[in-house]
């Protein structure tokens, strides 16, 4: 039972079938927002960021390996590779924002090329890869 100061336009609501889709688009589109937050905060807490280095495939390949003895030759060497180019294109976009100076510490820093290579970890890559195919499905 409404109470007694209800609006008239609260009363007897009726909705097009357009309107009725558009409200059901929002909520999905809200639903599939949250479900993304929450798989980049499980990617986030379990350290899986970088569980498939490349895109759109992982490893190379489109479904994620399991064991160290399917990843390629090298892949040690391919990943450093294409974070120094990932960062090199990064910096470029810094420096036409007019950030000079920090895209020179992007391009100077050695970090990636000194970085301790981590063992294979097929969880890591894995919930690095469902949160991609969670990503690309909620678009």
């Amino acid at each position: 039972m409404f109470f007694i100061n209800t609006p008239n336009f609260l009363i007897n609501l009726e909705y097009t079938k357009a309107e009725l889709r558009f409200q059901a688009i929002n909520l999905y589109s809200i639903i599939a927002l949250f479900i993304v937050i929450l798989a980049g905060g499980v990617v986030r807490s379990t350290g899986s960021g970088m569980g498939c280095p490349d895109w759109p495939k992982c490893f190379g390949k489109y479904i994620p390996p399991v064991k160290e003895a399917q990843l390629p030759q090298g892949y040690h060497t391919q990943y450093v590779e294409k974070q120094l180019k990932k960062n090199k294109r990064f910096a470029k976009v810094l420096e036409s924002f007019g950030y000079i100076t920090l895209a020179k510490k992007i391009k100077n820093d050695t970090s990636i090329e000194n970085k301790k290579q981590e063992e294979f970890n097929p969880f890591k890559t894995w919930t690095e890869y469902i949160n991609r195919l969670i990503g690309v499905i909620a678009c």
